[in-house]
């Protein structure tokens, strides 16, 4: 990471730091209940405190994402990539020197990522309020040669299970049925996983369900980062340790 970024980085870190939404929300102008509120909120914040701004990192290939956690930084949710076609994914490789055949997925992990921890408490099954939710310690992850070889690893099998056949299935779910597959799933891997990235249980995967002759209709899917690598990756890569090193 250049000097400039790390500079950037580490004026927002000050400005955040220790902060609860209730410290920087703007009751005039932000709504708490959109599904990206969070976000928007604290780069409203930076951009009117800072003389830096958090879209600034993209020129230096440094990816944001907001992830809720709990008071021991043990993530809530897996972190999702922009979506792809299984259809494409057949066609892909991890290694590519040619960008346009290389995985989407690598080509995503080409960037650097920071993470900013919202720090909530969940009590069966309820947040406590969002007033209280406070911006933690924040993690940059660059991912290294052994991770990606780590990762490209469980990338190939879910190829593997793609070129196979994508399997659905119906099954009992309360008083309806609820469709799955045969696409690892998070309990079964250590970093990444296949899961639905779609507006609703229409929003099909075209490409594939062309290649398939309609065989399968299933929903657009995406990569996550496993809840348990997010969790490794928050205590290992806190931005407070880079700064000691340094």
């Amino acid at each position: 990471m250049g000097h400039t970024a790390n500079i950037i980085i580490n004026e927002i870190y000050n400005l955040l730091r220790e902060k609860t939404i209730k410290d920087i929300i703007d009751l005039e102008t932000d709504n708490i209940y959109n599904k990206s509120a969070v976000s928007v909120i604290i780069k409203r914040y930076i951009d009117k405190n800072s003389i830096y701004n958090l879209d600034v990192l993209k020129d230096y290939k440094i990816v944001v994402k907001f992830i809720p956690v709990d008071l021991k930084y043990n993530c809530f949710e897996a972190m999702s990539f922009s979506s792809t076609s299984l259809y494409n994914i057949l066609f892909e490789n991890w290694d590519s020197p040619d960008v346009l055949e290389r995985a989407s997925l690598r080509n995503q992990l080409n960037f650097n990522y920071l993470f900013i921890p919202i720090v909530k408490i969940k009590i069966k099954g309820v947040y406590n309020n969002y007033y209280d939710w406070e911006i933690g310690d924040f993690t940059f992850w660059e991912p290294t040669r052994n991770e990606l070889n780590l990762i490209s690893a469980e990338w190939n099998q879910v190829k593997e299970v793609i070129k196979n056949g994508v399997v659905l299935r119906k099954v009992k779910y309360g008083k309806s049925f609820r469709t799955t597959n045969n696409l690892p799933k998070q309990s079964k891997t250590n970093f990444i996983h296949l899961r639905p990235h779609a507006k609703n249980s229409f929003d099909y995967d075209i490409p594939y369900l062309k290649y398939t002759n309609g065989a399968v209709e299933i929903t657009k899917q995406s990569f996550w980062l496993n809840k348990k690598f997010i969790n490794q990756l928050l205590e290992k890569y806190k931005w407070k340790k880079i700064l000691k090193e340094e």
